[in-house]
């Protein structure tokens, strides 16, 4: 397994391989962060905390994301950056440096395998179909759509639907999208 060293970010929302993503970086509080992400030839890493009082926590699985794009607004301090998810990894270490950028020692994880769906498994397709056409901001970022493998659809759910981040995890952390579609089918069929 490769072991990469890449600048992270912590997102409340989470990216996952095949996946696109806007991120919203403000050119005031994340200046030297930028400048590394900007000059990382192999990306970054983009994984999830959270955010509640009980429990903050940073969680250990994210996705390494390549930049495809960035503008800068300059009225108000933001860089846009468009990114894309490459490959899944677990961290194995964190650190500072002076700039007060965080590093990662990551291990790459195996991406999930393409699955062809069944007919029972179609909903997930069909019901993605819709919110793609309901919503075509989130259309648009995915130029590449892949309706009949499972593998992507999971993954484009996970990143979508409000499941919960250790869960997500838990799902993440397995070889295969099986887990996370039974998972998706029965969230889907009980909330719709």
């Amino acid at each position: 397994m490769t072991t990469l060293n890449i600048p992270l970010l912590f997102q409340k929302r989470h990216i996952l391989p095949t996946g696109r993503m806007p991120l919203y970086l403000s050119t005031i509080t994340h200046s030297t962060t930028l400048k590394a992400i900007l000059l990382s030839k192999i990306g970054i890493g983009i994984c999830m905390f959270s955010n509640k009082s009980s429990q903050r926590r940073l969680y250990h699985i994210g996705t390494r994301v390549t930049i495809e794009d960035f503008n800068h607004e300059p009225s108000n301090h933001l860089i846009t950056l468009h990114v894309y998810g490459q490959d899944p990894f677990k961290i194995a270490t964190i650190e500072q440096d002076n700039n007060d950028i965080i590093w990662g020692k990551c291990q790459q994880l195996p991406r999930w395998p393409q699955q062809e769906i069944t007919i029972e498994q179609q909903l997930l397709s069909t019901r993605l179909q819709l919110m793609f056409h309901k919503h075509p901001d989130l259309h648009k970022l995915h130029h590449q759509q892949e309706f009949d493998n499972l593998s992507w659809l999971c993954q484009r759910w996970l990143e979508i639907l409000p499941v919960p981040t250790q869960e997500k995890q838990t799902l993440l952390n397995r070889p295969d999208c099986l887990h996370a579609c039974d998972y998706l089918m029965s969230m889907i069929k009980t909330h719709h």
